[in-house]
């Protein structure tokens, strides 16, 4: 009972099929009689009707319905007894009569759909329905069988088809050729014509010839009588006589050249005349041919159309009764079995449900991690060329603190050759001048670092490291030197810091990281860098772009300043040479 649903679902493909294979051999036969009423108003008379017949010449309609009687008959001999082959033998319904009866049978069986016999007889009932008996997959089975064995007639007469068009576009090129034939024979005729007008012309250049040897026989029997009596006469009598011998010449070749050609003309005449005989018969056969596919032909074409109306009601009844034929205990079950697959289909949607709601929430986690990402390497990039950009500014001060050291190197020596001995001043001079020198060589280096996009590792490393050097020597920091005008706490918290605070390069130091920020940032980077704590990208940058503000601030405070020392000049107190360490550090 489980085949039901699938056999009606084939059943009705196979029907389908069956109809769109009817309605193309139908199209094609249409086609076929446009193309023959299109040329019967072209052609002669003798091929009006060449294309419809040669189309169904070969389809040969008693062997269908033979088929289907034979067929019909070996499926009765299975069910019934003897007496209805023996009616089959005795006589042959029509093919209007058989459509009627299957047609009625198929009224009268509400239960089965068995192959009927073509003498009208109905097939044996088969017994009522059971919920558990398998009656139904053969009752489906016997109706497959039957529209196989329909769509396997429908291929026969589809090819049968094919071959008659063959055989038509056959007929049509021996019609063409017998044409071309007929025009042959009006060529010949037309020749025969001409010949017989020589052969007028050659019987009367025959009376001619024997005219004019008469008349030199005459003239031969005149000039001999003559011949005697004169001799100036025969000399004047030669000269006719040669001319009339050269006209007979040419004559007689004439005539021989014109018999010769009369010759050729009855052969090729009577070549003619039996091959147009050869044609005609052709023709004449060829005629027959075309009644005979054209009466096949009509009855195939009948033949189809009643197989056709006979499968559609065919068709029509077994959706029918194969529609009435479902229990309601099948129904039940088919329910039952469709509500269980649907609750197990909604199972499994619901996870399929939850295992996509848990895809789209990793994606758009993983989305937002990557836009984060994305964000931070835009910003971080953005700090590393504000960073290089610092760092050229810084570089192109350096080497103008350079430049001015190299002046003062200038001046120093021309001061020692004036006698002054700063011995002591020339050493501070070439160790800040070092000093100065490393500073470049480490920015350059930092420039290049930041282009390769290694600053933030090696500021990470950086920030640890001095953490640690802050918390094992806090005093080895050097303080950063307010040279703008700030409180003195700063000086003496330098001068506190250590021994090395007096000295020279002290003091240049601290105007230098007054130009450039640097050092003095010791306690902000001690608190960012914890050795304890992860290290925070935000905050860093924060404290980075905090402190680039400052030291911008601060440049553009002391270049606004330094217009006011415009014109003086800076002389180092003679005590400081000595490294003493107390006094003044320079005067104005």
């Amino acid at each position: 009972m489980a085949d039901v649903e699938p056999n009606e679902k084939e059943k009705a493909e196979k029907l389908a099929a069956a109809k769109k294979r009817f309605e193309q051999l139908k199209k094609q036969k249409g086609k076929g009689q446009k193309a023959g009423g299109s040329k019967n108003k072209d052609e002669p008379s003798e091929t009006k009707e060449d294309t419809e017949q040669e189309q169904n010449a070969s389809q040969q309609p008693p062997q269908p319905t033979e088929d289907k009687a034979e067929a019909s008959g070996e499926e009765q001999t299975h069910g019934q007894p003897e007496t209805p082959a023996k009616q089959q033998r005795d006589r042959q319904p029509s093919l209007s009569l058989q459509s009627k009866m299957r047609s009625s049978s198929f009224r009268r069986t509400s239960v089965s759909q068995g192959p009927l016999s073509p003498n009208g007889t109905k097939s044996p009932e088969l017994p009522l329905l059971s919920p558990d008996s398998d009656s139904v997959n053969s009752i489906y089975r016997k109706q497959a069988a039957r529209l196989d064995e329909l769509e396997k007639e429908n291929r026969r007469l589809a090819k049968d088809a094919q071959e008659a068009e063959k055989r038509r576009r056959h007929t049509e090129e021996e019609l063409e050729e017998l044409r071309e034939a007929s025009a042959e024979v009006a060529e010949l005729k037309s020749r025969a014509q001409k010949a017989e007008a020589q052969i007028e012309e050659l019987n009367k250049l025959k009376q001619e010839n024997i005219s004019l040897q008469r008349q030199n026989s005459q003239l031969q029997s005149q000039s001999s009588k003559r011949h005697v009596s004169s001799p100036s006469q025969a000399n004047a009598s030669s000269s006719p006589l040669s001319s009339l011998q050269a006209q007979l010449d040419s004559k007689s070749s004439t005539i021989e050249s014109m018999e010769m050609e009369i010759s050729n003309l009855r052969a090729q005449l009577n070549k003619s005349s039996s091959s147009s005989i050869t044609h005609s018969e052709q023709v004449s056969a060829l005629e027959d041919k075309l009644e005979r596919a054209e009466r096949a032909a009509g009855a195939a074409q009948r033949e189809l159309s009643d197989a056709k109306k006979s499968l559609d009601r065919a068709s029509e009844k077994a959706v029918k009764e194969g529609s009435e034929r479902t229990s309601a205990e099948t129904k039940i079950r088919s329910l039952v079995r469709e509500a269980e697959e649907a609750k197990k289909s909604a199972e499994e949607s619901m996870k399929r449900v939850d295992t996509l709601e848990k895809k789209l929430a990793a994606l758009t986690t993983l989305h937002k991690d990557a836009d984060a990402r994305r964000q931070t390497g835009e910003r971080e990039r953005e700090r590393l060329e504000k960073e290089a950009a610092d760092l050229r500014r810084r570089l192109a001060g350096l080497e103008n603190e350079n430049l001015r050291l190299r002046e003062e190197r200038e001046r120093a020596r021309k001061r020692e050759a004036s006698g002054v001995d700063d011995e002591g001043m020339d050493e501070l001079e070439d160790e800040e001048r070092r000093r100065l020198e490393t500073k470049i060589r480490g920015l350059e280096g930092e420039v290049y670092d930041l282009r390769r996009g290694v600053w933030r590792e090696k500021r990470r490393e950086l920030g640890i490291a001095e953490t640690e050097d802050g918390m094992t020597s806090p005093g080895s920091k050097f303080d950063e030197i307010d040279l703008s005008g700030g409180s003195p706490g700063y000086r003496r918290g330098s001068m506190a810091s250590g021994g090395r605070g007096t000295s020279f390069s002290n003091v240049l130091s601290s105007g230098f990281n007054a130009f450039t920020g640097a050092g003095g940032g010791g306690g902000a980077k001690d608190e960012l860098f914890d050795v304890d704590d992860d290290f925070d990208e935000d905050a860093f940058r924060s404290a980075q772009e905090e402190e680039a503000r400052k030291r911008v601030e601060r440049v553009k405070e002391i270049k606004r300043g330094l217009k006011d020392w415009e014109g003086w000049r800076m002389d180092i107190v003679d005590v400081r040479v000595g490294g003493g360490g107390a006094g003044d550090i320079f005067d104005v």
